[in-house]
């Protein structure tokens, strides 16, 4: 009899954002009045998110000034109009390309026929600053200006001519890697009001997670702007690698990560498994992948304790790789409350890292010390991609990268090491870009 199929999905997250926003301008088109300047623009704004959005526009204005000559020998022109639309106002003016101020409720856009980057100023933006601080705010207009900047280096013309050279999703990953581009430098030359230390910059992750397109959304869809882990990788790269990677992404050097459910069974369940049959799967497929990479080792079953005392094994979170006999052992009740909150395969995730651990005890490496969490989380992308094209046993199933990514970035459980310690330097950031590498590159990267 063939294995039944282990699909799993995401849930809403409750520790993230949860009311995504769509870059799409809504209502019809209508004739734009002529762009103000973009300092008149916002300087009437007072309130605390307000004051954040006009110095990240300012700061983004001046930021790109210089690296647009210098990354790509081309000048910069001013964008016209930063507009914050008073939604809630039924009497509002209209902003540029919406026909209502209400059109454009939990939205920011960048519209290239009137040249403005234009936000919710009621709804969206102060729910991202209430989130996630100023950064959360500062993402979303950093990724709006992201489009500004394609439009002056011609991509709309170019998506004009051949558009199955540039869908949506490319074009939003564009984005996102410019506004890493952006953040990056305001990391290193900080602007008032606007604090990007490393605490920040996960935060600007996770507010970009809470944008990800719907779970069953594919990479072809017309609308698709991408998968958290699609954005964050974006992002990711944008600030590690600068703006010419931005400029040089297609649709043949990007991959792409949505999928779409594999059954009508398994998207009525929401692609979720119970807790006990999820982790039964995780013992068999985790086991056969790891003990893959140590043949003479057998994997141990999944246990709630073992030879090892609870004070032992509480340091290492939800799941725990005991010395004393090479199990692992899990903790059902908070395992279950990760399951219930952000989705089953965070709890997959978590106790994927221990069983990375293991193998590397097998193996000889030491399972102690801050390289055996780094290789813990490194292997647990690399068992992640292995997920990518299973035959039979577990697959990958719309939401699950975005649920390894939502535990990663929130926690450092499948960094840390034996004795429950992880490097105390790296941050969602570093735990998301190793778990990148092992699921891109494979366990010979681990």
């Amino acid at each position: 009899m063939r294995a039944p199929t282990a699909r799993l999905a995401t849930l809403v997250v409750a520790l993230l954002l949860t009311s995504a926003c769509s870059l799409v301008v809504p209502g019809s088109a209508r004739p734009v009045d002529p762009p103000v300047p973009a300092s008149a623009a916002i300087a009437s704004r007072s309130d605390p998110p307000g004051r954040v959005a006009e110095a990240t526009a300012r700061a983004l204005q001046e930021f790109w000034r210089g690296e647009l000559p210098a990354a790509f020998g081309k000048e910069w022109s001013d964008i016209g109009t930063f507009t914050a639309a008073t939604t809630r106002d039924p009497a509002a003016t209209p902003p540029p390309c919406v026909n209502r101020a209400a059109d454009l409720t939990g939205q920011a856009f960048y519209c290239p026929s009137a040249d403005a980057v234009v936000w919710d100023a009621d709804g969206l933006v102060p729910e991202l600053y209430e989130r996630f601080g100023p950064v959360g705010v500062a993402v979303v207009l950093a990724h709006e200006v992201g489009h500004a900047v394609q439009t002056r280096l011609g991509v709309d013309a170019e998506q004009a001519r051949d558009p199955q050279r540039f869908p949506t999703i490319l074009l939003e990953s564009m984005a996102d890697c410019y506004a890493g581009v952006a953040l990056a430098l305001f990391a290193e030359e900080p602007v008032a009001g606007l604090p990007l230390g490393p605490e920040e910059r996960d935060q600007a992750m996770q507010a970009l997670v809470g944008f990800r397109d719907p779970i069953g959304v594919t990479a072809g869809d017309e609308s698709a702007h991408g998968n958290a882990f699609d954005r964050v990788s974006a992002f990711q790269d944008g600030w590690t690698e600068g703006a010419s990677l931005c400029a040089d992404m297609t649709v043949d050097n990007r991959p792409f990560t949505q999928r779409r459910f594999g059954s009508e069974a398994d998207q009525a369940r929401g692609g979720n498994l119970p807790l006990r049959e999820l982790l039964a799967f995780v013992e068999r497929d985790a086991g056969g992948f790891f003990g893959g990479l140590a043949p003479a080792w057998h994997p141990p079953q999944l246990s709630t304790g073992g030879a090892c005392p609870v004070p032992e094994l509480a340091p290492q979170g939800p799941a725990a790789y005991c010395r004393e006999d090479g199990g692992v052992a899990v903790d059902v009740a908070a395992l279950g409350r990760l399951h219930d909150e952000v989705g089953d395969f965070a709890a997959a995730t978590v106790v994927a890292g221990r069983y990375g651990l293991a193998m590397l005890a097998a193996t000889g490496r030491s399972p102690v010390g801050r390289p055996a969490g780094a290789a813990a989380t490194c292997l647990t992308g690399a068992y992640t991609g292995r997920l990518f094209d299973a035959t039979d046993g577990f697959h990958l199933s719309p939401g699950d990268l975005d649920e390894a990514v939502q535990v990663l970035l929130a926690a450092d459980w499948v960094a840390r090491d034996a004795a429950g310690a992880s490097d105390p330097a790296e941050h969602g950031f570093e735990r998301v870009g190793r778990f990148r590498t092992g699921l891109l590159e494979g366990p010979a990267a681990c």
